[in-house]
């Protein structure tokens, strides 16, 4: 009788112990949910409010919108990062000029891409040299695919710098 119990002991003491080890919570764990309406980054045990307009949590180089940007006469180079429905183009013109975009031109890039990726809805067009050189160096690094530390906040430095109106 004392065999059997114990026999039947064992088994209901390890299926009790297993059962304990369930009771794990992930207190403090970071876990994030990402709100696109309200532009909200959540953490389990905090909430941070995002007041910048250029959510970069996902920016991606577009190389096929800039082969068709650079298939324009104007155009010498192209530099295209998207960052949601937003595309951000660097480009080199033909004739050499850095102060601006005409409006003809800027109108043809925006009907590239959004031809190429109708997601996009806004797009930003910048002959600006320093510009130019700041989004080659973002293109590089978001080439590299390996995961860069202050990226995201140096982009959208430069975005509200070079794009200050386009809040």
């Amino acid at each position: 009788m004392k065999r059997i119990s114990v026999q039947l002991l064992i088994p209901i003491m390890t299926i009790l112990l297993l059962a304990g080890c369930n009771t794990y919570t992930d207190e403090g764990a970071e876990t994030y949910q990402i709100n696109n309406d309200g532009a909200q980054i959540q953490n389990i045990n905090q909430e941070y409010n995002s007041t910048s307009y250029n959510q970069t949590y996902r920016m991606r180089v577009d190389e096929n919108a800039e082969e068709q940007v650079e298939m324009l006469n104007e155009v010498q180079s192209a530099t295209i990062i998207t960052v949601q429905r937003k595309a951000y183009v660097a480009v080199v013109l033909e004739n050499g000029n850095t102060e601006g975009v005409p409006g003809e031109l800027r109108n043809k890039i925006t009907r590239q891409i959004k031809m190429n990726d109708e997601a996009i809805a806004d797009v930003y067009v910048s002959a600006n040299a320093d510009f130019v050189v700041s989004m080659t160096d973002y293109r590089e690094q978001l080439l590299t695919r390996r995961p860069i530390m202050g990226l995201t906040e140096e982009f959208n430095t430069t975005i509200k710098r070079v794009f200050p109106k386009e809040r």
